[in-house]
């Protein structure tokens, strides 16, 4: 994914600081603090830009083997408990309660998980409920159904 808007948009949505090399979720963190904040978002009709993961077999550095070199512990387990670690705090601010309630992160230990989540939450423009309805995203049945404004181009 990309993304592009004014500098004053770290005013409204600074960078979580709890959430350091956070490969998935950060798409679905950014964009519903930016909505619930006031923020609209639009995509393009054509893809504009593009990534490329490239093969390990040329010896480049990936991503996620960044975290473990830093650290002095490389190898993909240092990496994946930390991403386990930020995907709780994904699923807590998204509303997954069957295994990220406030109450089942104390229970398990994970409290972490939550620090200044109040601060790097959502605003108070549009409601989290109101996101996942426009972005048509059921999080009882951990589903992403088709989004007819995005994919059709059809405005709002």
């Amino acid at each position: 994914g990309f993304f592009f808007t004014p500098a004053g948009f770290l005013v409204d949505v600074p960078f979580d600081p709890y959430m350091p090399w956070c490969f998935m979720g950060e798409e679905i963190m950014l964009s519903m603090r930016a909505w619930t904040h006031g923020w609209d978002i639009y995509a393009p009709r054509k893809n504009w830009i593009a990534h490329q993961y490239r093969p390990g077999r040329m010896g480049l550095p990936k991503f996620w083997g960044s975290v473990g070199r830093l650290f002095g512990r490389p190898g993909p387990g240092f990496s994946n408990q930390l991403q386990k670690r930020l995907i709780k705090r994904v699923k807590h601010l998204v509303g997954y309660n069957d295994c990220c309630s406030r109450e089942k992160l104390i229970e398990d230990g994970d409290e972490l998980v939550l620090m200044d989540v109040e601060h790097y939450g959502f605003g108070d423009v549009r409601s989290r409920e109101e996101y996942l309805a426009w972005a048509n995203i059921d999080v009882d049945k951990k589903r992403c159904n088709n989004i007819k404004w995005c994919n059709n181009g059809d405005l709002l």
